[in-house]
């Protein structure tokens, strides 16, 4: 029998328990986790993200911060989330980031180790679309299925069925939080592949129906700018208003662990 491997430290940021890895130790986890039947407890490998604005929603919504924090692994994809862990203590490695380079890496792996794909999430054609993009890029690479992200409570036990009858080994899940990590969370048991990896609005990008942020965006990152000012009536509030917040939120946590010591 194949040992767990050691868990990543972890630092708690308002409530949310990050992971300090890098991408490349997130991408050994995974593979860990497809090579195994289960993970201990009976249930798939669970991924997702947090950013500021994730951060101050799940501080917020316990709901949302209950099924986030039964991840096995929560990685920073905000380097305000970076700036935060290393105020906090527990200083993150690297941002990660999962777009579509990082995607692709992750379905590279999948297709080393024979294990399918099943993509959930975004309006319908657009899993299929990302699914015709990514095995035209790598023809070694099997979806095993798509569905898209526009169904209702009674028809989740279906879609959970669809997955299941699949037999994907790898569920990427683009919900968007906190629709994601809480339908993960409630049917994590019922799910009978290795692993589910919230992406959050990652298909869409993938399938071209958004503008992906360039290169030097990222590595300046300031993705967060370069989003408000392609969508500022969608984004402003959660930027303009949240950025503030989330800093004010850090900052009182931070104090708090001051009087505490």
């Amino acid at each position: 029998m194949i040992a767990d491997p050691p868990a990543a430290p972890r630092v708690d940021v308002l409530g949310v328990p990050v992971a300090r890895l890098t991408f490349e130790q997130l991408l050994l986890d995974l593979d860990d986790a497809l090579l195994r039947s289960s993970k201990a407890g009976g249930r798939p490998a669970y991924y997702t993200y947090v950013n500021a604005y994730c951060a101050t929603l799940a501080e917020r919504e316990a709901p949302y911060r209950a099924a986030v924090g039964r991840a096995d692994v929560v990685y920073a994809d905000g380097i305000g989330v970076v700036w935060a862990a290393r105020l906090l203590g527990g200083p993150c490695p690297e941002r990660i980031n999962v777009g579509p380079i990082e995607l692709g890496r992750i379905v590279d792996l999948c297709a080393e180790r024979g294990a399918s794909v099943f993509l959930l999430g975004g309006a319908p054609g657009i899993a299929d679309e990302v699914a015709r993009r990514l095995v035209a890029q790598r023809p070694g690479l099997r979806i095993a299925g798509v569905h898209h992200g526009y169904f209702g409570p009674e028809e989740e036990a279906a879609v959970v069925r669809t997955i299941n009858d699949s037999g994907a080994a790898l569920l990427i899940v683009g919900l968007g939080p906190p629709k994601q990590e809480l339908w993960v969370d409630r049917h994590l048991a019922a799910l009978q592949v290795h692993a589910a990896w919230c992406m959050g609005g990652l298909l869409d990008q993938v399938a071209g129906a958004v503008t992906y942020p360039p290169e030097w965006v990222r590595r300046h990152h300031v993705q967060w700018l370069y989003r408000l000012v392609v969508e500022p009536r969608r984004l402003w509030r959660r930027y303009l208003l949240g950025i503030p917040e989330f800093i004010g939120r850090v900052a009182l946590q931070r104090l708090s662990l001051e009087r505490q010591a």
